[in-house]
């Protein structure tokens, strides 16, 4: 059966790093396509900040039918904020660091590149000035 999400969306990565690098540009520490910039999957944003260290890693995909997903790492945390259609999930969800296997109702409703950027961003610094990945997730439809 084909991915109903469609092919990786190059417009849609290029609208996120241009978002990432006008918001967090002091902060970022390496922006790479992979597997390349010719025919990327995934956009890793390597930040110079994290809730326990120094260093952090966005990684997005965003496809061309519908959903993405950006998934947070750093050393002992990860959470994703996601959007695709399955049965049994919210299709925007949350998936929270302290359970990452979870799969919640997303606070984010946009559903254009841009906006979805300015949102993950507000709930990432909002929960990385409270000290608390917790509040990851409780804004109402940032930005």
């Amino acid at each position: 059966m084909p991915d109903e999400r469609g092919p990786i969306d190059w417009d849609a990565l290029r609208a996120v790093e241009g978002v990432l690098r006008d918001r967090l540009n002091g902060l970022i520490s390496a922006v790479e396509y992979v597997p390349d910039a010719i025919d990327p999957v995934e956009l890793q944003v390597t930040l110079a900040a994290g809730f326990d260290t120094d260093r952090c890693r966005f990684d997005v995909q965003w496809w061309t039918n519908h959903g993405y997903k950006y998934h947070y790492s750093e050393a002992d945390l990860e959470f994703r904020f996601g959007w695709e259609i399955r049965p049994g999930v919210p299709d925007k969800h949350f998936h929270p660091p302290a359970n990452p296997a979870e799969q919640r109702e997303s606070c984010i409703a946009h559903e254009e590149p841009e906006l979805v950027t300015l949102a993950v961003i507000k709930c990432w610094w909002d929960a990385l000035e409270a000290g608390d990945p917790a509040v990851l997730n409780s804004n109402e439809n940032p930005p």
